[in-house]
């Protein structure tokens, strides 16, 4: 399968609102398909929900995992594309499948349907320059079964160093064709039990358009928000609990500053 919907603009083959609307099969049904935060090395016997959204942490530098803080378990998506019959659709390639990002915010002049917050450019980020990331693409096509998986740090949890991003957004929008999917907090829940985010130690900086190099890095600033919302609250608070355990304290501050002054050269380059 060669078509690539996701590329056209809304209004052309997707229906209102940026969704498509389902005709034949083959065509992903957003009422069937979906996708579901998975963790665990084992692909056929993973952790879901809650237990494997603790892992969905980023560094900037899409480090390698030495110490269980970026990205760890094979922290991922499991996509499931289903036709109008609810039979699976097999065959779609990887770069069919996108966790979409707009590369940039407004203020930077980065527009689209993709995640508008994420910082992945190199128009502002050019020393050291970081990758233009628009597209996290599968690991490999849809299985018999429909079946397709977004290992975020590289496909099987092995380290792509184009996968170089800051910051965060309340929505990590996925796409297939140019569907927008909907995601389960378990396979067993139902559609739009969960909205796909993924917490990042680069906190804060680097969304607007001055000063350059701010973005894709971990400062004293990020470590600064960390700091303060132990035993606090405040509308970071969320982004700051790296481990989604409810709380910010110093097992964060400790996951952030194994990733100190890490950028898109630092530690591993590229």
């Amino acid at each position: 399968m060669t078509l690539r919907l996701w590329y056209l603009v809304p209004g052309t083959l997707l229906g209102l609102g940026g969704w498509a609307t389902p005709t034949s099969a083959g065509v992903p049904d957003v009422a069937q398909s979906f996708y579901v935060p998975q963790a665990g090395l084992d692909y056929g016997n993973p952790v879901e929900g809650a237990e494997a959204i603790q892992y969905f942490r980023a560094c900037p530098n899409n480090d390698s995992d030495t110490d269980s803080t970026s990205l760890p378990n094979n922290a991922r998506i499991k996509v499931v594309v289903r036709d109008v019959n609810g039979n699976g659709i097999p065959g779609i390639s990887p770069a069919d499948i996108c966790i979409l990002f707009n590369g940039g915010t407004p203020a930077q002049n980065f527009t689209g349907v993709g995640a508008d917050s994420v910082i992945a450019n190199s128009q502002f980020n050019p020393v050291p320059r970081c990758p233009d990331v628009r597209c996290v693409p599968a690991d490999a096509p849809t299985d018999a079964n429909g079946v397709a998986y977004i290992t975020f740090t590289g496909p099987g949890g092995l380290r792509d160093p184009d996968r170089k991003w800051g910051h965060y957004d309340t929505e990590l929008p996925v796409f297939v064709f140019g569907f927008r999917m909907l995601g389960r907090l378990t396979s067993t829940s139902a559609n739009g039990t969960y909205t796909l985010r993924i917490k990042n130690f680069d906190l804060i900086a680097g969304t607007g358009t001055l000063p350059l190099n701010s973005g894709e890095r971990v400062t004293s600033q990020d470590a600064n928000v960390v700091s303060a919302n132990i035993n606090a609250s405040s509308p970071l608070s969320y982004w700051a609990d790296f481990d989604s355990n409810g709380e910010v304290d110093v097992a964060d501050l400790n996951m952030l500053s194994y990733h100190f002054t890490h950028a898109c050269d630092t530690p591993d380059n590229p």
